[in-house]
């Protein structure tokens, strides 16, 4: 009888320390699933989405007149100034572009941290912009204080959606010698080239 009774408690302990091995595999085991959901409390990462702003506008073939990225937020207000320098001689419909399209890409690499704001469209800036006032101008630069040339200055309240549009009466500022001179050396560049691969030939 007592013989029996070691086996059984035996053959219990075996069981639950069975149980509780197992157990413990399948709570550890498996690769962890990324989370989709709206999560409370998260703060975006600004020095990230500066970065991703100048790596997707600055020296890019399809923003030739960006120079920079600049913007500065009033969390408590709950507004978002963005500031966007372009070079001399851009017109107030290449602004109009490039703000477009930097509105709608900060508010995209926002929702990329925070899934909680839905991305934007051809109708909408995005969930950021729902949240959020914005202050936008789009100005040459070395013009911080020469209003006259600005191309865009205006201000969008959050979930309005407003159409960005030039500044009324905007002055499109001349390229200077600088300038100029920059872009004739680009021009010239393929000739010179050329003109190596010519007197190579010979």
């Amino acid at each position: 009888m007592m013989r029996n009774k070691v086996l059984m408690i035996c053959a219990v302990s075996a069981m639950l320390l069975t149980g509780c091995t197992q157990s413990h595999i399948l709570a550890s085991g498996g690769p962890a699933e990324p989370v989709f959901e709206t999560q409370q409390g998260i703060v975006l990462d600004w020095t990230q989405i500066g970065n991703d702003m100048d790596e997707e506008f600055v020296d890019n073939k399809d923003y030739p007149m960006a120079l920079s990225v600049n913007y500065s937020m009033d969390p408590k207000e709950k507004k978002l100034d963005l500031n966007l320098v372009v070079k001399a001689g851009t017109t107030p419909e290449e602004a109009v572009t490039f703000a477009n399209a930097a509105v709608r890409y900060l508010n995209d690499v926002a929702a990329d941290q925070d899934f909680s704001f839905e991305k934007s469209s051809e109708t909408s800036y995005g969930g950021f912009f729902k949240d959020y006032d914005l202050h936008l101008i789009v100005m040459p630069d070395y013009t911080m204080k020469e209003k006259q040339y600005w191309l865009v200055d205006m201000d969008i309240p959050k979930g309005s959606d407003e159409k960005i549009v030039p500044k009324e009466g905007a002055v499109v500022m001349e390229t200077t010698a600088a300038d100029d001179t920059e872009d004739a050396d680009e021009t010239e560049a393929p000739d010179e080239t050329e003109a190596e691969q010519t007197q190579a030939s010979k």
